[in-house]
């Protein structure tokens, strides 16, 4: 990488939004399906783009996590229905794709700092 360090957390929030999304596409036993789902689709993206704004305080940043993660999901699921190409896959995919993008925003401030 050109001697940029990025993260171990920016990683492997990235690396876990892409296997996370295609187990879900793939598919598992329902309880686990509904655990990866509801990780791909709220807690990681979520998590990513709470973590592009650098807040400190603990009890703030969960709030954000599920905040961010809710408003981007309804967001997504909003403007798909919308346009008719709304699809459970489709929004996996979506999600799974903000989520790798925020992560690749947050090695990029990770770089310059």
């Amino acid at each position: 990488m050109n001697g940029v360090s990025v993260s171990r957390h920016t990683l492997v929030l990235g690396l876990a939004a892409v296997a996370l999304s295609v187990v879900t596409l793939v598919g598992l036993p329902t309880p686990l399906q509904a655990v990866a789902a509801i990780a791909v689709l709220i807690l990681l993206p979520g998590q990513a783009l709470a973590r592009l704004l650098q807040v400190t305080d603990l009890a703030l940043g969960a709030l954000l996590v599920l905040a961010l993660g809710l408003a981007t999901l309804t967001v997504v699921s909003t403007a798909m229905f919308y346009l008719a190409v709304w699809s459970w896959q489709a929004c996996v995919v979506t999600m799974g794709v903000i989520t790798v993008l925020a992560c690749l925003a947050r090695a990029r401030q990770e770089a310059a700092s």
